[in-house]
Formats: structure tokens, sequence, C-alpha cells
């Protein structure tokens, strides 16, 4: 069962406390709720171990506020591929946590590979056990006997036969006084006859011989615990040994005595696993028959629905009542829960180990192959899947299955088809599922929706669009009819994204119903997935607003990787705002998740990281982050592009280093040439066009502007259509055709300045676009100069701040003063040393201006009318802007 010992160990705690209300915790409820049902559902948008694991480090790390904790994994040994997972990411996220997590494995079993990476990483991580010398054998034997002189000979004796294993000392002693080798007589311990024929050398002999000494109703009521798992429920005994209570519990107590079993609160355990597996080799073929012949329906009236772990122990039991179908029937759906969520590797392990048991029983197998196909998809393996579909469906064919459940799979198939990229597989499964369905007389409505949803896909895929919005209409008014929000919400996502030609509003409709669809039928991931594509859709309009709502949502469902990618898209989108504080942040967010989750997003992560230490102007941050952005691969052409179009030429600006921008992007162009088509729109095509359009040869800027208009088309984003305006109305300045110029200039001047996002980068691509106007004699370089100045004084560039003002005197406007105020200074004010500059400062404060409003007026940066005030409120001796008015507005009349 996936993540069973986490569960155990969480079970425990969540008994005696909820989960604690904490900010770090806010959006892994429901991953938490899958170990402590009292916590959360267990229904996150997203599954994943990794996901699991952070919850629990936060979890941990909460709880270690108030004292050090410490988490304890039994026997991981028989853990499930998810628990390992959760354990290699708990070794190094939290070795910054008060918390010690101790994992107990024997040397053989699932958890060696994770043991000997663990090794790999750390050594002294993992500490072997090694077996005890003889002064510690001696200790112990004196802490069980409870005295400081233990019989003579008799640490030697266990010693010898224990081989130094701690457990072994303890069962030794145990089956020594079972036998009265070993007695205490008024206090002191004696050794009543020789030790060697008495006590057994192996552990399983020695728990064999105190089973020998306990009447056969005990026996028969600690086998059938033994059956039940090493904790197990008591009141279950009676009815799957068949004696009375009483007898029961008699038993129980003679255990007990014998130190084979111990109490666990209102439970009983084995006092060790090796306990438990002795006492079933004990048991004989047709005794383990007949107990778990008992067993299995017991559990299965005492836990209706067989939730949880009970199912597959009812599996274990069906096995060793010699019914291996119906263990493998009970696997099966095991195998489908383990699927539901996100189990994948248990999943399949699961699913395989029932088509190994049901080898006899050609239905049941069959169930499992079924299985398997929907987690090899699920899994990301889609050729296994289909591989193995094409089999499963031939079966059905031979056992004449029902039409329904043939078509269902055929659906599988194509799923799966079109995540391996293969629309021709996709689309001849569809149409199988369509055959397969045709002489149906039950007219199944509710089938018909599922296969036109998949067709709408193939069709969206194949590029028939028309056919698609047929197929997706059917299958949302087939889907609304049969109760299906589900295919109604993948039918209208499709629809929306089918609409896209067609012109925002019609995509907006349908990607708006479908979120009303989701909402109200509570289905988070379909919810997820379509604000996914709202945000996409509204990036030009809202800016990051739009990607900042997904992010929340993301955040509040538990879909801790999408929150990822949305920050990786904040960042980005702070980039091209010259917003170094929110690229700063965003980047960072998404860089520290991006490690702890493992996400191949680290690598542009740390590109964006880059690009807000350029912003910052701090070249040696900037130097360390590229270098991680390379780490991965330093030949990329996608992250080598970007860095030299994105990071290198915003470094450039900010340093006002405008000669290095024609070889920082013709270098980039040569990667993105290289790179894989629509892995990135790279904004740094918009400058290498205009620059060889403005400055280059006219061929040259006649091909640039083609292959930049080329790759735009495919994007579906008018802003950089907007550009493309903008560089052909350099392209009509530069060959003396003005009015044209200007015409085709003001448009796409309005739309991209008003635009929510990019607008850096747009101010920067004015002073190029502004420079040639100057030199060309068109448009209204001293306007589009001056909304820049202002703009970049704002923010504190005052090195492009410098540029737009030499650019400006180029064009024979006048430029306003930054250094020398134009105000007199009353004498009263001279002598507190208020200077021109301070006191046009001060005349908009008394006005009520606001700090950037005076920055803007003034043509300063907020930072430096910061520094003006703070000097005038030293020099006139108040603390805030109504007291420095009330003092001077006198002097201002």
């Amino acid at each position: 069962m996936p993540y069973r010992p986490l569960a155990e160990a969480f079970l425990s705690l969540s008994r005696s406390r909820p989960l604690p209300d904490h900010p770090l915790l806010r959006g892994f409820e429901r991953q938490l709720g899958r170990l402590a049902p009292s916590w959360g559902d267990g229904t996150a948008a997203e599954d994943s171990p990794v996901l699991l694991a952070e919850a629990v480090v936060r979890l941990l790390g909460v709880l270690a506020d108030a004292r050090p904790a410490v988490l304890v994994l039994e026997d991981i040994h028989w853990s499930d591929p998810e628990t390992l997972a959760v354990i290699d990411y708990l070794a190094d996220a939290l070795r910054q946590e008060r918390t010690l997590c101790i994992c107990t494995p024997r040397p053989t079993g699932a958890a060696d590979d994770t043991v000997v990476r663990l090794a790999r990483r750390d050594p002294h991580a993992v500490l072997p056990v090694d077996r005890l010398d003889a002064a510690e054998v001696a200790r112990i034997v004196a802490a069980c006997l409870d005295t400081t002189d233990p019989p003579p000979g008799l640490c030697e004796f266990v010693g010898l036969h224990s081989d130094g294993n701690p457990f072994l000392v303890e069962e030794l002693l145990a089956g020594l006084v079972a036998v009265d080798a070993l007695r205490n007589a008024g206090g002191h311990w004696e050794i009543a006859r020789q030790l060697t024929p008495a006590v057994p050398a192996s552990l399983r002999d020695s728990i064999h011989r105190r089973l020998d000494g306990l009447d056969p109703v005990a026996r028969r009521v600690l086998g059938a615990a033994a059956l039940l798992g090493r904790s197990f429920e008591w009141e279950l005994l009676p009815g799957i040994a068949d004696v009375d209570g009483r007898a029961a519990v008699e038993a129980l107590r003679a255990a007990v005595t014998e130190q084979l079993i111990e109490n666990d609160g209102d439970r009983f355990r084995f006092r060790h696993a090796l306990t438990r597996e002795a006492v079933l080799a004990y048991l004989l073929p047709p005794e383990r028959r007949e107990l778990g012949g008992r067993a299995w329906p017991a559990i299965e009236r005492a836990k209706p629905g067989l939730p949880g772990p009970a199912c597959e122990l009812a599996a274990d039991l069906a096995e060793a009542a010699g019914d291996p179908a119906a263990a493998a029937a009970l696997l099966v759906e095991s195998a489908r829960r383990a699927l539901a969520n996100g189990a994948f590797a248990s999943a399949e392990a699961t699913a395989r180990r029932a088509r190994d048991l049901a080898a006899d029983a050609p239905v049941t197998a069959l169930d499992a192959d079924e299985v398997l196909v929907d987690v090899l998809v699920a899994a990301g393996k889609p050729g296994d899947a289909i591989g193995l579909g094409h089999g499963v469906d031939e079966r059905l064919v031979g056992i004449d299955a029902p039409a329904r459940r043939r078509a269902d799979l055929q659906l599988v198939l194509a799923r799966a088809a079109l995540a391996a990229g293969d629309v021709g597989v996709a689309a001849r499964a569809v149409d199988a599922a369509r055959a397969i369905t045709a002489d149906d007389s039950d007219g199944d409505r509710a089938l018909a929706a599922r296969i036109d949803t998949v067709a709408t896909e193939v069709a969206l895929d194949h590029g028939d669009l028309e056919l698609g919005k047929q197929l997706g209409r059917r299958a949302v008014e087939a889907g609304r009819a049969t109760d299906q929000p589900a295919v109604v919400c993948e039918a209208l996502l499709l629809l929306g994204r089918l609409a896209r030609p067609d012109g925002k509003p019609s995509a907006l409709e349908h990607f708006t119903q479908a979120a009303e669809v989701a909402a109200a039928a509570g289905l988070s991931r379909w919810q997820l997935r379509v604000q996914q594509e709202l945000a996409l859709e509204l990036w030009e309009e809202r800016g990051g607003a739009a990607i900042r709502e997904t992010r929340d949502l993301a955040a509040r469902i538990g879909a801790h990787l999408t929150v990822a990618v949305m920050d990786l898209t904040l960042a980005d989108f702070a980039l091209s705002d010259f917003e170094t504080a929110a690229c700063l942040d965003a980047a960072t967010a998404c860089s520290d998740a991006s490690r702890r989750y493992g996400l191949a997003t680290e690598s542009v992560a740390q590109l964006w990281l880059a690009g807000a230490h350029a912003l910052a102007d701090d070249p040696d941050a900037m130097r360390v982050a590229v270098d991680a952005a390379l780490a991965r691969d330093p030949h990329d052409p996608r992250i080598l592009a970007d860095l030299l179009g994105r990071v290198h030429v915003t470094h450039a600006f900010v340093r006002d280093e405008l000669e290095r921008l024609p070889d920082l992007l013709d270098e980039m162009m040569g990667h993105v040439r290289v790179a894989p088509p629509t892995t990135s729109i790279y904004p740094g095509r918009v400058l290498w066009a205009l620059l060889v359009t403005a400055d280059g040869a006219d061929a040259l800027g006649a091909d640039a502007r083609r292959e930049y208009h080329e790759a735009v088309a495919g994007l579906g984003m008018p802003l950089f259509e907007h550009y493309g305006r903008l560089i052909e109305a350099v392209a009509l300045g530069r060959s003396g055709a003005a009015a044209e110029a200007d015409t085709m200039m003001r448009p796409a001047y309005d739309a991209i300045m008003n635009a929510p996002l990019s607008r850096g980068m747009a101010r920067t691509t004015m002073l190029i676009v502004s420079r040639s106007a100057i030199r060309d004699g068109w448009g209204e370089p001293a306007r589009w100069l001056r909304e820049c100045d202002t703009w970049f004084a704002e923010r504190g560039f005052d090195r492009l701040v410098r540029r737009t003002r030499a650019l400006l005197r180029a064009s024979g406007a006048p430029v306003s003063r930054r250094g020398r105020g134009d105000s007199e200074v009353p004498g009263a004010l001279k002598a507190l040393g208020i200077t021109s500059r301070e006191m046009d400062v001060l005349k908009l404060v008394v006005a009520g201006r606001s700090n950037k409003a005076i920055a803007a007026e003034l043509y300063l940066s907020p930072k430096t009318v910061e520094h003006h005030l703070a000097s005038l409120f030293t020099r006139v001796g108040v603390a805030n802007r109504q007291a420095l008015t009330e003092l001077v507005a006198g002097h201002l009349a």
C-alpha cells in the first residue's frame, strides 16, 4: 500500500492532535490527508511523492518548533516505491530541521538502493549495526534480567548462540526461561540445568520451542494473529481461530508471558517482525489454508469496502487460503486505488502481481491487464501501454466482452497515442471505439460523449478545426445530458483552444464556461488546467494578474508544481518589465522549489535570476546564476539564446553599453535557429530584427524582417505583431517614406506602450527606434523619449536616463536640468542650508504631490526624491511631510 509506513507513523499523531494551523502547511493539507484522513481528504490536484515528502518536511518543521522531533520508520525493506522516494527526499530536506528521521532496514530488501544512495551522498547518514562484542552482550543480559551479577557462563553461552544480535540475545534468554533452564530463585538468577541441549541456536527454533510449550488453542490463536500482520486487532481472533472470546484472551496472555507478543494500546503486536515470520513458518500448509479461509471473510465483514491496507491484507489472506484468483481480484482493486492516488509505481507493481496470481484465472488476468494499461498511460509509458493494450483488446473480443468495455479501452489507447505524439494511431483507436459501439442497441450517450471528447483532441492535433468544433460541441451537449462534468470540462477546454484563431472572445467564452463547470463540480485538477488556459489567453491584457490568480489557485489546492511554473512565468514577465525586486523574488521562489521537487525548471529559473541581477547591475551574482543555469547542459541552445538575448542584452542597457547589442544579438540568433521550434518565443528577436533593419544593409534588413514575421506568425500573440509593425515603420523611415512610417508607427506605439507587460523591453526598444527616427527624420522621437525618460527615472535606471537625455538633445528638444534647481530660496530657508533643487522638491511637497509625481516632474528617480526629503527633514528639524508643510508654507506665500 503506498506510503503505508508514513501513514502508520502519522496516524498515531493525528489521533492526539489536529493538523496545526500554520502558514507553512497552507496548500499541503490534501497531501497530508493521504497519511491521516482527519487532516484532509487526500485528493490533491497534483500527485507526487515529492510533494507529499515536502508536506512531511513542513509538518515536521512546524512540530519541531516547540521541541525537537523524531520520526521513526521501521522495516523499510518492505516499503513501497513511493515511501522510499519520500525517505530519499527527507534525507536531504531534514538537514536544516530540528528533526531526526530514523529508518531501520534489513541488509537485503527493497530499500537497498535507497541505502546505497544515502551512503554515497553522506556516509555518516547510514549506520550499520555491527555484531555486539562480549562485553556488550553481557550488558544486555544483565539489563534483561535486572541484575548486576548474571550466573557464571550465561553471558558466554548467549554471546555464542546469538551471534551478537541484540534481538536474539533477548529471545534466547526468553527461551531459556520458558524451558526452565534459567530461573529466578528468591531474587537471584540461577542456571537450573545444562544450557546447551535445552536452548536452540537459531531464533526460529527458539520461537518454535516456545510455541510447542503452548496448548493447541493458544497456538491456533497465535497463528491466526500472525496472518493478520505484525500488529493485529485481537477482536477478530475468535472468529478466525474458531474459539470463544475467553479462550482467545487466555491465548494472548500466554503469548505475552512467552514474550512472543506485546500490548500495543488497544491492539497487540508481535515483539519483532522476525517473531511473526517464525510463527507463520510454524504453521503447516493445511493450517495456514484453513485459518486464511476464515480470516479473509472476517476482514471483509469487519472492514466493509476494505478501506486502506485492509484490501491488500484481504488479498494476502485469500492467497493464504489457496484462492489466488480471489487474491488477484483484490489486488486489481488495490492497483486501481493506487492509480487514483497517483502512486504509479505501487499501482504498476500491484497490477503485475495480480497478473501473476491470476495465471489460471483468465478473466481476472484480463482485469489486471486492463488496469495495468491505465497505469502505464498515467505513468508516462504510452508505448508500453499501447503494446499491452492491443493484446488486451484481442482477449476482450475472445470473451465477447461488452461493447462499452472494449470502447473504453480504445479511448485509453487513443490518449496514450496522443501522449506519444502519434496522432494516426490515436485516430485509429477512436475509429475503433466508434465501430465497436456502432451496433449498440442501448445507444450509450455517456460513452459517445467520451468518444467525441477524445476525437476532438485528435481533430485539434490534426489541424481540422471545423471537425473539432463540431465534435466538441456534441461532446459538451452529451456530457451535460449524462451528468459527466469532467467530460464537459475537457470538451469546453478543447473548444477554447480550437477557437483561438477566431479571436480571443470566442476562446474566452469556452474557457470561462469550463472554469464554471469545474468549480461547481469540485474538479480541482480541471479547474487548474482551465485557469492556466485563461492565464495564457489573458496575459497580454492583464499581464501578471492572470498568472498570479493561477498561482494562488494552485497554492490553495496543493498543486505546488504548478506554483513553481507560475513563479517562473512571473519572473519572466518581471524581467521584461524591468521590475528588479519582483524578478528576484519570483525567480528565487521557482529555483528553490525546483531544487526541492527536482523540476526541470531549475535552469530557466536560474537564468531569470541572472536577469534580476542584470537589472540590479550586480555582475558577480549574475555570473553565479548563469553558471547554475548552464550546469545541466552548457550547450543548450534554448538557455544560451535567452542568456544572450534577454540577460546580457538587459545588462547592456542597464549599463548603457549599447555598442554590445549587435554582437550579442547575432550570437543569440545562432542559437535560436538550432533550438527546437516552439520551445520559446525569444523576445530578443525583436531587437535583433530592429537593429538589422535600422543599421544593416537593406537586403539584410529585409531578410531579418521576413524571418521575424515567420517566427511570430505561429505564436498567436498580438503584442509581437505590433512590434513587427514598429520594425516595418523603421524600415519605411529609413527608405525616406516618413509619412508612411508615421502611419505605421502610431497604432503600434500605442499598443506596445499600453500593454501591461514588457514595459521595460518596450522603453529600451524605443531608444533604438528614436535614434533611427532622429537620424532619418520621421516620427515623434522627442515625445517618445520624454516618456521613456520619466519611466526610467521613476525606477532609478540613471544611466538609461542619461542616454535618453542625450538622444533628446540630439533631437533638438529642450532638456530639463536635473542637478541645479530652478527655484529661488527664501532667505530664512537659505539660512538653514536648503538648496535650489531641494526648494523645487519642497514646493511640490507643499502642493501635495507624491514622491513618484515629484520624480516625474523634476526628471529625478524616486530614490533621489527620498534623499532630498531626508535632507529637508534634517535641515528643518521635522520628521514627516505634514510637519514640513506646516513649517515652511508661510515662506512660500
